[in-house]
């Protein structure tokens, strides 16, 4: 679910590329990650996570704030390469507020394609969540030549994901690539306005509709600066099958001068939040 910081006036919101090993994920986040303004963005960072690795950045959508002087700040992550444990999927997916299924186009992969997709199902089952309740874009990918659109029909039906919206893209060319990125950033904004996580002022907020295959110039954001993250959505401390009450996210632990800034996460049920204390430490 998308956290909203009502302190900086900031909607963030996690974004997960979901797809079989050789799918073309790692490349796309690389690709749409060049696309963006150095000043607009965080750093792109890849962690060890267990025996797999996490590729993830964030960087905000608008050029400039919405009316009330909310920012939105998309939080976009995958796995790398071969993953060994399913686990790591599990808890990459965890409070996601929007997923690329990113899949081979290829006819030889369809099984794999399949497989990958049924395991979603059962990860997001695990959280209480369906993969109809959550904001998704399937991926069709190639990286020699997109797939005739006679065929997206078909591939969609097999894994049974006909009623999403599907993008044809090539990772290697980046073609497509940001046109699926904001086709899914626009359905999770809609789900952040229809589930009303913003107060009575935001509510009435006109939301414009991002458009982030906007120029080659950059990508459209809020910030002239890239800003500290002060609550990642996961790291490679909480990639574990525990989940307990309160989760000190270590790795987030951040110290400006005497300024000491701790995240944490709050288990209540099937409901996590996120929460960051601030300690001022005074010089004697």
């Amino acid at each position: 679910m998308a956290l909203v910081n009502h302190a900086k006036k900031e909607i963030n919101a996690k974004i997960v590329y979901y797809g079989p090993s050789g799918s073309g994920k790692s490349t796309a986040l690389t690709y749409i990650y060049s696309r963006i303004k150095p000043s607009l963005r965080g750093e792109l960072k890849c962690v060890p996570a267990g025996a797999d690795n996490l590729l993830f950045f964030d960087f905000s959508p608008f050029e400039t704030p919405l009316a009330n002087g909310y920012r939105v700040r998309l939080h976009v992550y995958t796995l790398t390469g071969i993953v060994t444990n399913p686990a790591t999927w599990k808890m990459t997916l965890k409070g996601a507020d929007g997923i690329i299924i990113m899949v081979d186009a290829a006819a030889g992969q369809a099984a794999e394609n399949r497989e990958s997709v049924s395991q979603l199902r059962d990860f997001l089952s695990a959280y209480g969540v369906g993969l109809h309740e959550t904001p998704a874009v399937l991926q069709l990918n190639s990286f020699t030549h997109l797939s005739h659109p006679a065929e997206e029909s078909d591939i969609a039906a097999a894994l049974d994901l006909s009623t999403l919206k599907t993008c044809h893209t090539n990772a290697a060319s980046g073609e497509g690539l940001l046109d699926a990125l904001t086709a899914l950033s626009s359905q999770v904004i809609e789900l952040v306005k229809a589930r009303g996580q913003q107060d009575d002022q935001t509510n009435s907020t006109d939301m414009p509709v991002l458009d982030i295959a906007d120029s080659g110039t950059g990508l459209r954001s809020t910030s002239g600066t890239a800003t500290q993250k002060d609550a990642e959505y996961i790291t490679a401390a909480q990639l574990s099958f525990e989940r307990p009450p309160v989760a000190f996210l270590t790795e987030d632990l951040s110290v400006e001068g005497t300024t000491l800034r701790i995240p944490l996460e709050i288990q209540c049920g099937n409901t996590q939040r996120r929460l960051v204390v601030t300690v001022s430490v005074a010089s004697e």
